[in-house]
């Protein structure tokens, strides 16, 4: 479980207010959680990699979060982690990078190993979010992004239950957000700004996101979203989707203990 926030804007800008001083910011989400953060900010919308910034300590404890606010860009992929598989390092820190894309993931892949398919990535960490991301990115279309997502989302359904498999992804030219399972999503239109959020950041009138609905934000047209679904009804009926509650009232430490422990059993179960 995490919170994702994103946001495309008309000229390069800031989100300090989201991530700071708005009604619910990122920084008090992070207080529920606490198992690290990170940002992907890309200064122009015509591809090249984004600054990533990451730590794996809790945002509202952490003074380089609130230094960090003052980055400015036209697209931003920024993750507040709770961890439920792997630990609390930087390598399961959020966004995951490869060149100019970024993903960030928001929910649980249980049986995460059955996506190292032959010829995709071996992880960095141990997540089952980085997991996901390596095997999007092995059989990516640059020029179908969203056909690229569906077969990606249709795989996790297909191989393994899960909580939740929404996400922000960006290849530097657009951002593209999606919701499938038990966690909310949210969008919002602001002159010169688009936003994407697990939670409502603002008490402004912020539109729910439907599941198995793709998102995608354009800087260059930030009048509202393009919605589309992805994967459609009968994949969705397939789709194992559970609650997962083990391990659900730990916080900082013991979360990041409980949470290697959980990814060294499972990939040890897949073996």
């Amino acid at each position: 479980m995490c919170r994702i926030l994103g946001c495309v804007a008309s000229e390069p800008s800031s989100i300090r207010h989201e991530l700071l001083e708005a009604e619910n910011p990122m920084i008090r989400q992070s207080q529920e959680h606490d198992s690290g953060w990170g940002m992907a900010v890309y200064e122009h919308a015509d591809g090249g990699e984004p600054r990533l910034v990451r730590f794996p300590e809790a945002a509202y404890a952490d003074g380089d979060f609130e230094r960090t606010t003052a980055m400015r860009g036209r697209i931003f992929n920024v993750h507040v982690r709770r961890a439920t598989i792997g630990g609390l390092t930087m390598e399961n820190t959020h966004p995951f990078c490869l060149g100019d894309y970024s993903f960030s993931h928001n929910g649980t892949i249980l049986r995460f190993s059955t996506l190292l398919d032959d010829g995709v990535r071996t992880p960095i960490g141990n997540t089952d979010s980085e997991h996901f991301f390596n095997f999007l990115m092995q059989d990516l279309d640059p020029g179908d992004v969203a056909g690229s997502l569906r077969r990606a989302v249709r795989a996790v359904i297909e191989r393994s239950p899960f909580s939740g498999v929404n996400f922000l992804f960006s290849e530097g030219e657009r951002l593209y957000a999606y919701r499938l399972g038990i966690f909310e999503l949210h969008w919002l239109a602001r002159s010169g700004q688009l936003f994407v959020a697990s939670e409502r950041i603002t008490g402004e009138a912020w539109h729910s996101v439907q599941d198995d609905v793709l998102l995608t934000l354009d800087p260059h047209d930030i009048e509202e979203p393009h919605a589309e679904r992805l994967v459609g009804d009968e994949w969705v009926a397939r789709a194992d989707i559970r609650k997962f509650v083990e391990g659900t009232e730990l916080r900082g430490a013991a979360r990041g203990s409980f949470a290697a422990e959980r990814a060294a059993r499972l990939a040890a179960s897949a073996e």
